[in-house]
Formats: C-alpha cells, sequence, structure tokens
C-alpha cells in the first residue's frame, strides 16, 4: 500500500497535524509499520480549494488530516474546522471536532488509544493551539511578531513560530520543498526538540520573516480602511501600489484596537481572488457571527470555495465577481 499523508499546505497546524501522524501513525491507524516504512511515508501539501472543488484528487490509502472532508473514500480523516462539521455520522476512522487546532484534536486522539505523552508533548500541544486558534494575549503578539533584543531563551510558542516561518513564505515551491524536508526520516519528540529541524536554522527564517511583517506594515497602513459604523477593517490589496513584505494578519488589532473584524483581500491571479476574514482576537466575545459559514456562502454563491471557524475564515472566488464578494462578506458582518 502507497500511503499519502494529505495535509494543509503553507501552515503550521498541517505541518503539526501531519508531523503527529507519523509520529504515531501505528496508534492512530491501528497499524503495525516498520519505522523504515513510516520515515519513508509520502507527505503532501494541499489547500483546501483543492478538496473542496474535487482539483486533487485523493485514493483509498491517503490520510487527510486540517483538511475537508474529501468527496471520496480516505483511509484516514480528521479536522476539526467548523464548515467541516458532518451532517451525519462518521465512517470509521473518520474524525471531526472543534478543537483550537486539529493537531491538538489528533493528540487528543493519540491519548483515547492508549498513546502516552511528555510534558514536552503537552507544552506543543498547548502552543499549536494558541497558534492556530489565534488565542494570544498582546503580549504574545509582541513576541512572536516583532524583534527581540535576543533569542537565548525562547518559550513554545516562540519556538512554533521561527518553526513555521521556514515555510510561510512567498516561494510555494520552496515552502512544499521545506515541508516535505522537515518530515522526511525519524522525527523527534515533537518539533520543538527535532534535531534534523533546527539544523535548518529556523532562526534565519524567522528574523527575515519579521523584517518582512515591518515591510509590509508600511506598505498596507496607506490603505486600511476603518469603517466605523460596522467596525470593520477592510485591507484591498488592489489599491497597493508595490508589493513588499509578508503579511502580518494580526497588524489591524493593533492599529484599530476598537474593530471587530478584518476583512483582507488580493488577487491571486487573472481568475481568482482570496479573502480572508478574522475577529479581533482580543476581544473574541465580539464576534457575533459565524465567519466561517460566511465564507462558506460566499464560496457557494461566487463561483468558488470556502469556509473556516467560527471566529475566522477564508474564501476564494472568481476575479470578477470581487467587489461583490466583498459587498457580501461586509453585509453578513453587519
Amino acid at each position: 500500500m502507497a500511503y499519502r499523508i494529505v495535509t494543509h499546505a503553507n501552515c503550521t497546524d498541517g505541518f503539526s497535524s501531519a508531523f503527529v501522524i507519523k509520529k504515531y501513525f501505528n496508534i492512530l491507524l491501528g497499524k503495525d509499520l516498520s519505522q523504515k516504512e513510516i520515515d519513508s511515508i509520502q507527505i503532501v501539501g494541499v489547500m483546501p480549494p483543492d478538496i473542496q472543488t474535487g482539483s486533487f484528487k485523493t485514493t483509498v490509502d491517503d490520510i487527510v488530516v486540517d483538511l475537508p472532508n474529501p468527496v471520496t473514500k480516505v483511509l484516514f480523516w480528521c479536522d476539526h474546522h467548523d464548515t467541516s462539521k458532518p451532517k451525519s455520522e462518521l465512517s470509521e476512522n473518520y474524525y471531526w471536532k472543534p478543537t483550537p487546532s486539529c493537531t491538538g484534536y489528533l493528540l487528543e486522539l493519540v491519548e483515547e488509544k492508549g498513546g502516552k505523552l511528555s510534558k514536552e508533548t503537552f507544552d506543543f500541544k498547548r502552543a499549536i493551539d494558541t497558534m492556530d486558534s489565534a488565542s494570544y494575549s498582546p503580549e504574545q503578539i509582541r513576541l512572536c511578531y516583532y524583534k527581540q533584543e535576543n533569542y537565548d531563551s525562547t518559550n513554545p510558542l516562540l519556538q512554533l513560530h521561527i518553526i513555521g516561518s521556514m515555510f510561510n513564505t512567498r516561494d510555494r515551491v520552496l515552502n512544499d520543498e521545506i515541508f516535505k524536508t522537515l518530515l522526511s526520516g525519524k522525527l523527534g519528540e515533537t518539533p520543538l526538540s527535532d534535531e534534523n529541524l533546527w539544523k535548518l536554522n529556523p532562526l534565519m527564517f524567522h528574523k527575515a520573516q519579521l523584517e518582512s511583517y515591518a515591510q509590509w506594515r508600511d506598505v498596507v497602513d496607506p490603505y486600511l480602511e476603518y469603517k466605523e459604523d460596522i467596525k470593520v477593517v477592510v485591507q484591498d490589496d488592489r489599491k497597493a501600489t508595490i508589493s513588499r513584505g509578508v503579511a502580518d494578519r494580526f497588524y489591524v488589532y493593533i492599529k484599530f484596537p476598537n474593530a471587530k473584524y478584518s476583512v483582507n483581500l488580493r488577487l491571486i491571479d487573472n481568475e481568482t481572488t482570496r479573502f480572508g476574514v478574522g475577529s479581533n482576537i482580543f476581544h473574541k466575545d465580539w464576534c457575533d457571527v459565524n465567519i466561517g459559514k460566511i465564507c462558506f456562502e460566499t464560496g457557494k454563491k461566487f463561483e468558488g470555495a470556502g469556509g473556516g471557524h467560527p471566529a475566522v475564515g477564508g474564501v476564494n472566488v472568481k476575479s470578477k465577481h470581487t467587489d461583490e464578494a466583498l459587498q457580501y462578506i461586509l453585509n453578513g458582518l453587519k
């Protein structure tokens, strides 16, 4: 059998979910593979719309994690996104639960199936839960998104950010190659202590990413639009005069602390526009709509695909519908 681990590309939760699957493969899948066989399992990173639209073809031997439920039968599926909630009883080896991260849910399943988790693993779980659910404090944002004087002592959350910076560049080919490299061969207890991973000097990537965040803030500042009446910040990258840096998705809540929501959009190509929609991570109680559902409905209405969590989501639509889709999202956030 040619097993594949199919996971969310360019995503730290997707990476971490694939890590947990490889680390605890026999426990989670009920198999008896040798370590050599597990080490050689192929890792495939795809984006959620690839699964939703069926453009990526899964097989009956695939393990799919942190992604929507594929149309065709797979060996194992696990997700935590609100828009992936099953409408009927799940098949064997199919799992869904609205947890802070897919990684955390997989580790819960490991425990349920008799696996023993170390203190380091629980620290790792808390970090990925914080990161993927955006449950940061303002101090944690300053720690992870802004340059520090030194990095002699780092906590698990910052370590995970440092690791994630390696496969969150703008180069999809580089991202995929690093993703696969980090998950090839024998793994450490968690990514936080994986010696082979740290040999790649992820701190170098992180420092570069922090500089890119700073450059990006300078570029978007002039056209960030705060709609006071509905307390939404709109970042329309069609208004950008230059493209520079990497997006700091939480900057708007530092700049506009009274904002309830944010919407950003950018053209992916001549045919596709990608929207990111979120709520104020410091005041999640202000979010009184289901953002994942809005993204899902926007995708269906405007020839695309979308979804997410109650407090954050994303959607791709046909570019010819960009303005209509933006207004539809804003109406949904009122």
